[in-house]
């Protein structure tokens, strides 16, 4: 009895300790409504995000350091990803309810990243660099663009700003 008390008192201890509580805390509220609203595809999103963010967490190589708004980006994205990896999958191997399953959870995740940058911020930022810096738009150059894009559009896309740069120099 008295090691699992320790071990209980470890744990919650830890779990305080290395995790943004007003974050978790608005993660377990919104796990909570989705159940309350029989919403199981958002309540397994949102534990999906919770344990993503609880791994983040207790890794090696995040030892000691605090969960940051952008790091919680990172990882939903990361999550978005795989999960567009998987309807690709699951739609060659006519497995479409397992791809509708998984696009459902897609739409939740979204709901937790910023707005992406569209196709017409993007082109501003093109010309923005350009005229900035003195760039030609020559293809040598796909590289500065990419990277001054990236920059003052953090959320951009990487293959959407890719596509419109090599067409804005073209």
């Amino acid at each position: 009895m008295r090691i699992s008390k320790k071990l209980c008192t470890f744990a919650q201890n830890f779990d305080a300790n290395n995790q943004n509580k007003h974050m978790k805390n608005e993660l377990n509220a919104l796990i909570m409504e989705a159940m309350k609203n029989h919403d199981s595809v958002r309540t397994e999103s949102l534990r999906a995000i919770k344990s993503a963010f609880l791994n983040w967490s207790t890794s090696k190589e995040n030892a000691g350091k605090e969960l940051t708004e952008a790091d919680e980006i990172q990882i939903i994205k990361k999550m978005v990803k795989q999960r567009q990896e998987s309807v690709e999958q699951y739609v060659a191997a006519g497995r479409q309810e397992l791809a509708d399953a998984e696009n459902a959870q897609i739409a939740v995740l979204e709901t937790f990243l910023p707005k992406a940058a569209s196709e017409e911020d993007i082109v501003r930022a093109f010309h923005a660099a350009k005229e900035a810096n003195g760039w030609e738009a020559e293809k040598k150059n796909m590289g500065l663009f990419v990277k001054a894009i990236k920059t003052a559009l953090p959320n951009a896309d990487g293959k959407m700003v890719a596509q419109v740069v090599q067409s804005q120099l073209a």
